[in-house]
């Protein structure tokens, strides 16, 4: 028996796999540790996570196979066997052509691609100090432009793809984790793995109608298998004005009023007066913290973060400010050896506060620039004039007091009045006191959903269901202050108004993908069915008077009358369904052909043209892989063509093939002496309307030089969007229905793209440069109305126009011919080119005289690492664009005006001057080339400094990298333009270049802190 349960022990021990330890150290390719390497066994749970010495140590057993991972490089897998050391040197990824590029419903590596396509990474963007993605982007790649609705804190940008295609809605098409969403505001660029953008036709077809103004792909970050880790990211930053703005100060502004013949007020000891730019603007603070948790195993990974971002405003302070909180969700699962699912799911809440902007009449910057040097800001205590003592206590012009003629003039917190304007009336107001007036807040919450199962039965074949939800609550509430400026701007009771708008949409898509080879032919086949659904109920309730003043009273409840009441609300709905296929193929990775095909059929259209088809091909050329290739220097060399058409609806709000019928307010008398109540058609309809289309060509190459050091790609292309969908203008005999949409002409733009990159090793230094330019040219080709469409309307009159042979909402104005000696006045140009005589200056000399299309954009980045120290310069700019000054008020006369114009005015002992004489009214200077200035510049984005802290140091406290930076954001701007900021954004489409009193973007010094556990 001793001897049987000694055979046993010994069968049980053999048959029991033998453990040991192994050890190690992991570098990168210069032999430097790399802390944070996850080690795993394969196939378990059993795992390390090395050190800051970038070593490690695991129990494990010979039959093991150990699998290395780490973020930005090469996973590797290393059978034990009987080793007992094992040191690892991981390989960087690709960083070029093996890379990975998202395209529509799937991905191909970058050497296959043969459409355009731009990628940024989350390396790019990562230490930005944006709040919003599309700030982030810009100057980032070639053919996009972003237009910054405002520096504002939370404000948007308007993003184009090789210029403006149409005369509405230009915005690209976003896909965020392959949902299909209007805005992007709602992600933190930390969460941000890349962004592709797809600016030819060909390589955004496959979306059909939504591509025409291109797409941008953003993928989200994932997690990766292996031990958790940990990151935190912490941002500090404190924002000024960066202008170089000078109005006339009030001793300039006495004598310009003096010779316009204006008669002004001037008290003694006036001196230089105020600087209205400095009392607006201040020093604000902003701050953002990003937390991620990532993790997984072999089966399930997952990323969690979470973040916070509060930004005051230069302008306004906590008056006009933004927060947001973000949440994300991603996380993916092998349920079985041939299916996995995944959700991609983004929870957002933001609060945004706002003061008047974009406004020639009203807009707080738009105060400060014309209200007199002369006015103080406030009056001392015992100061006040008489006419502030009248206004507060109701004194009438005849002496008598009536209590209903009380007005409220504003006060600081200490009780004193804010000072009216002295020399300048009308709606212009002290820009100081008006920030009391904006009492508002836009609560947004988002979440943003993407649920997947893919399915692979079969080797190459591989078939995806994919549902997205996005949904959006936006609630706009604002009460009002009771004040009084003049006649023309006060308000006289509280009331309250709130905007809900509701907008929520699904994407169910099915498709398949089936690749396979025959002998080096290789082939990509992709097939599917999408379903979309679009809601978007929106309602306005007003009420008022309220009980009190304030915030907490500021609700419809505690209103102390019924009799202002009123609700309000409409509601717009969509849908569209679509088939799409696409065929990959390319021969010995050397020729490449890629067709795509997609039929939409999409509800905002007329019943007999709600379905349309959209196509594309694209060839690509790989010259560096034929056997006649010996040019040692350059290692690949590709050309690309494409040809494609997109389509768009996003000028459409739906139902363009039905007839409303509207009530409110139509009435017509009976005999009795009262009203019947009356109708008419809401809106007129068009049942010939079609799809709006772009028809884009793209001849492109790709050439990489010493072993991959040196990246150059250049692409020329020609977009015209065909059958424009316009708002018809018909004849008056028509009523007041809303006009109806037509098709109504043609836009082309077109222009050539260069992005060229550099990156070496030298020793301890390592150094990358980037750079990209691009040429734009816009026009109007065609256009089937009887005359030129009107804009946007500035102080009374049309100042943009849409017009065949001008490109799109050019400024029309008078163009002069300098100064004329004689009379001070401007030379003004016919349409003859000859200059009129004074006197005979019609309307029918008006021109164009600006264009706020630039002739190039580009941006440029150098980036130099040595040892543990980085450093990054980012720049980007535009040239050759106008600016419309919009802000001046000739119907103000005696308002203020820059510094120049005082300087280089005409005078009676100056005739050889730039500006013409003192005149505040003039239709011959603000309506003409005068009021438009050259905005070209130079923005300097970022120069930061970093410092990785010594792994031997941090690693005592469990911290694998930690990093420390200072930077100057947006701090340096060269430019020939002599308002507030060369970036003047507007909402409104039709706007882009005009400046009505800009909010600058802010110049801003960051600390920065990111840590990794």
């Amino acid at each position: 028996m001793t001897l049987l349960a000694s055979a046993l022990a010994l069968t049980v021990m053999q048959a029991q796999p033998t453990r040991q330890v192994v050890q190690g150290t992991v570098t990168d390719d210069q032999q430097i540790p790399l802390p944070g390497v996850n080690v795993l066994v394969k196939g378990t749970m059993n795992g390390i996570v090395t050190d800051g010495t970038g070593a490690y140590r695991l129990d494990v057993s010979p039959e093991d196979i150990l699998a290395f991972s780490f973020i930005g490089f090469e996973d590797q897998q290393i059978a034990v066997g009987n080793q007992t050391t094992i040191n690892v040197v991981m390989k960087e990824e690709s960083k070029d052509l093996g890379e990975v590029v998202v395209v529509g419903y799937g991905a191909q590596k970058k050497s296959l691609v043969t459409g355009a396509i731009s990628s940024i990474k989350s390396d790019d963007i990562a230490n930005s100090s944006s709040t919003r993605v599309e700030q982030a982007l810009q100057g980032r790649t070639s053919g996009v432009t972003i237009l910054p609705v405002s520096g504002s804190p939370g404000a948007g940008a308007k993003i184009r793809i090789r210029g403006t295609g149409t005369n509405g809605n230009s915005n690209p098409l976003y896909i965020v984790d392959g949902m299909k969403t209007s805005s992007i505001d709602n992600l933190d660029p930390n969460d941000i793995e890349s962004i592709e953008v797809l600016k030819d036709a060909a390589s955004a077809a496959i979306y059909g109608t939504e591509g025409a103004n291109g797409v941008i792909i953003i993928s989200t970050k994932k997690g990766k298998k292996g031990d958790g880790q940990i990151s935190y990211d912490f941002q500090y930053g404190i924002q000024t004005v960066r202008t170089n703005m000078e109005l006339m100060n009030a001793i300039e502004y006495a004598q310009y009023m003096k010779e316009q013949g204006a008669t002004i007020n001037f008290p003694a000891n006036t001196g230089k007066g105020t600087n209205w730019l400095n009392e607006i603007f201040e020093s604000a603070p902003m701050q953002k913290h990003h937390l991620s948790f990532t993790g997984g195993n072999e089966r399930t990974s997952y990323l969690t973060s979470g973040s916070f971002t509060t930004q005051d405003g230069i302008v306004g302070g906590s008056r006009a400010s933004y927060d947001r909180f973000t949440f994300r969700l991603n996380a993916t699962h092998q349920m079985k050896k041939w299916m996995e699912v995944g959700n991609a799911l983004s929870f957002s809440h933001s609060k945004r506060k706002s003061i008047g902007e974009d406004d020639e009449y009203r807009g707080i910057l738009n105060n400060a620039l014309l209200i007199d040097p002369i006015t103080p800001v406030l009056y001392a205590k015992g100061t006040e004039p008489q006419k502030i003592k009248d206004l507060v206590n109701g004194v009438k012009t005849d002496g008598t007091i009536d209590e209903k003629e009380r007005k409220t003039i504003l006060t600081n917190e200490d009780g004193l009045y804010y000072a009216l304007p002295l020399n300048v009336d009308g709606e212009i107001g002290n820009p100081v006191s008006l920030l009391q007036t904006y009492n508002n807040k836009i609560t947004t919450d988002n979440l943003l959903s993407t649920f997947y199962a893919k399915i692979s039965p079969i080797k190459g074949f591989n078939f995806t269901s994919r549902f997205g939800m996005d949904l959006s609550y936006v609630t706009d509430h604002s009460w009002s202050k009771v004040y009084y400026v003049s006649s023309e701007r006060n308000n006289s009771s509280n009331t309250i108004t709130d905007n809900l708008n509701k907008t929520f949409s699904w994407l169910w898509e099915n498709f398949a993908t089936y690749q396979f080879n025959l002998d080096q032919h290789n082939f990509t086949m992709l097939g599917g069915y999408s379903a979309q659904d679009y809601q978007h109920p929106n309602y306005y309730l007003y009420s008022g008077p309220m009980l009190m003043e304030g915030d907490a009273y500021a609700y419809h409840d505690h209103t102390t009358s019924r009799e202002q009441d009123k609700v309000a609300g409409t509601i717009i709905e969509n849908s569209m369904t679509s088939v799409f296929g696409r065929l990959s193929y390319n021969y010995a990775n050397k020729y490449m052909f890629e067709g795509s095909l997609r039929q939409d059929a999409a509800s905002e259209f007329p019943e007999d043209n709600k379905g349309a088809i959209f196509s594309s091909a694209s060839l690509g050329w790989v010259v560096s892989q034929e056997s006649f290739w010996n040019l040692e220097a350059l290692d690949y060399l590709k050309l690309r063509a494409s040809w494609g058409q997109n389509g768009s609806k996003s000028n459409l709000p739906g139902n363009e093939d039905i007839s409303f019928v509207t009530t409110t307010d139509i009435f017509y008398p009976n005999p009795t002496g009262g009203y019947f109540s009356g109708a008419r058609i809401d809106k007129l309809t068009n049942s010939s309307l079609v799809w709006e289309k772009s028809e884009q060509l793209d001849l492109g190459i790709d050439i990489r030089a010493l072993g991959g050091k040196i990246s150059f790609s250049a692409d020329y292309y020609k977009k015209v969007t065909k059958d424009l969908i316009i708002r018809a203008t018909p004849p008056l005999s028509g009523g007041a229905q809303a006009n109806p949409f037509i098709n109504g002409g043609d836009v082309t733009n077109s222009g050539f793209e260069f992005e060229a990159g550099f990156n070496q090793q030298f020793g301890d230094l390592k150094v990358t440069l980037n750079a990209n330019l691009s040429t734009l040219k816009n026009e109007v080709t065609s256009l089937k109305s009887e005359a030129p469409i009107a804009g946007v309307n500035v102080r009374g009159y049309d100042l943009t126009w849409f017009e065949q042979g001008k490109p799109i909402w050019y400024f029309n104005g008078y163009k002069t011919a300098g100064i004329n000696k004689a009379d001070g006045l401007p030379n003004i140009v016919g349409k003859d080119g000859q200059i009129k005589a004074r006197g005979t200056e019609t309307a029918a000399d008006l021109q164009m005289i600006g264009d706020p299309h630039p002739d190039f954009l580009y941006g440029a980045s150098i980036n130099l690492e040595y040892k543990q120290f980085d450093f990054s310069f980012f720049m980007q700019g535009t040239q050759g664009n106008d600016i419309y000054t919009a802000w001046y008020r000739p119907d103000r006369a005696t308002s203020n005006k820059p510094k120049y114009f005082f300087d280089n005015r005409w005078t009676a002992d100056n005739h050889n001057a730039s500006m013409p004489k003192a005149d505040g009214s003039s239709d011959l200077i603000y309506r003409s080339d005068l009021m438009v200035q050259d905005g070209s510049y130079l923005r300097i984005k970022q120069i930061q400094l970093g410092y990785q802290l010594p792994t031997d140091l941090i690693s005592k406290v469990g911290i694998t990298r930690s990093r420390i930076f200072v930077s100057l954001d947006d701090y340096f701007t060269f430019t020939n333009y002599k308002g507030l900021d060369p970036e003047a954004g507007s909402n409104n489409d039709q706007s882009q270049g005009i400046d009505r009193g800009v909010y600058p973007i802010p110049g801003k010094l960051m600390f920065g802190l990111s840590v990794n556990f």
